[in-house]
């Protein structure tokens, strides 16, 4: 028996936590024990807590409560507080998920203690180095023993890298390199059938008739003027169109928003007739949202491939994106936060047809995954 110790602290780890687990459950429970830890990255109960409940995710054998500010601080308290865990379990390899701060932790806790990294969502690259989760990706691909890639562009990206499938033992010098199809793709069509349209009556939200914004990211957030600019872009835009925009609001955003913003600014925003304010969605209540959308802004990762999974069309408000198959797919255009590209591509997905072929794999990575960790480590 295996024994895998799974590291997630974000949101989005928490989902696609739930597909692995799901699927050890469902068909490899006789051959891999998993040990969940969650780093208390998200402490929020709306950020966290609601999604094991939602997801039916195992609760977690240890959750960090963690003092640090910023990443650096909080990277190595979750170093630190994981190392004492491993120590104690002792595991077979440890599994990490996407590239955030807990992502990095896990990488060179598992390196500094010789113990195998399973990474899923390799390969990945926006090929900006200033952004924080650019350079978790990077550090983590080159810790792990084990890499899972959605799609065949991550691979590439690892070969560049001097990071290829080998044979024989499968160690952080000979890694093995697999690409898996997307476990978020395999949630969001198990989810999709239970995800309820209440979100949508509650909010007065018409099918197809409303747009949908997400915004979190620091390169956002953090930025005053930028903030104050991406606000006014949208409220224009949803003037100009007659468009309600739906935003259910993240924590950091609320928080910035509540820092950075004057109070006519910030009133201007919150109150406009157009901007639906939302609290922090659940999965099943992101999809609904996804679904009946006409149209996603977003700087989310997760919510730019989950926008191509439902087919609708996503304006990203970034300088780049790591999902650069929708982009050349045609699905996605990258507006950073400028106003002109903004209103440019929205008047072009406005009269365009789009085609959304199948990117992301079959919706069973999760069992291929869990499969080659039993063959492989």
């Amino acid at each position: 028996m295996l024994k895998i110790l799974t590291l997630i602290g974000a949101r989005p780890q928490f989902i696609k936590a739930a597909a692995i687990s799901r699927a050890i459950k469902k068909s490899f429970s006789d051959k891999i024990e998993e040990v969940i830890v969650h780093s208390g990255q998200h402490y929020d109960t709306n950020m966290s807590t609601v999604f094991f409940d939602e997801l039916a995710l195992p609760k977690p054998n240890y959750t960090f409560e963690l003092q640090a500010q910023g990443h650096s601080g909080q990277t190595a308290e979750i170093l630190q507080k994981l190392e004492i865990v491993l120590a104690k379990e002792k595991p077979n390899a440890l599994l990490v998920y996407g590239d955030t701060n807990t992502t990095l932790a896990g990488a060179l806790a598992a390196s500094k203690n010789h113990i195998s990294l399973i990474h899923i969502e390799a390969g990945l690259r926006s090929f900006n180095k200033t952004m924080p989760e650019e350079i978790n990706r990077i550090m983590t691909d080159h810790c792990s023993s084990l890499l899972f890639c959605p799609t065949a562009t991550a691979v590439e990206n690892l070969q560049k890298e001097g990071i290829a499938h080998t044979n024989g033992n499968c160690t952080v010098d000979t890694p093995k390199v697999f690409a898996c199809g997307d476990i978020m793709y395999d949630n969001s069509i198990y989810f999709s059938d239970y995800s309820k349209e209440n979100i949508l009556i509650e909010n007065d939200l018409k099918k197809d008739a409303y747009l949908l914004f997400t915004m979190h990211r620091p390169s956002n957030t953090d930025e005053p003027k930028r903030l104050k600019n991406i606000c006014k872009m949208l409220m224009r835009l949803a003037d100009k169109h007659q468009k309600a925009i739906a935003f259910p609001m993240h924590p950091r955003t609320k928080k910035a928003l509540l820092t950075h913003l004057s109070v006519e600014d910030l009133e201007a925003f919150v109150q406009h007739s157009f901007i639906k304010i939302l609290e922090p969605a659940s999965f099943t209540d992101m999809i609904a949202l996804e679904k009946n959308c006409e149209l996603v802004i977003t700087d989310s990762g997760g919510v730019q491939k989950e926008a191509y999974f439902f087919e609708k069309p996503c304006l990203i408000l970034r300088s780049e994106t790591e999902w650069v198959e929708i982009v050349e797919q045609g699905a996605a255009i990258v507006i950073d936060a400028n106003e002109e590209k903004l209103n440019s591509s929205f008047d072009l997905f406005q009269s365009k047809s789009l085609t959304f072929p199948n990117l992301f794999g079959d919706g069973w990575s999760a069992e291929f995954i869990c499969k080659k960790i039993v063959e492989e480590i």
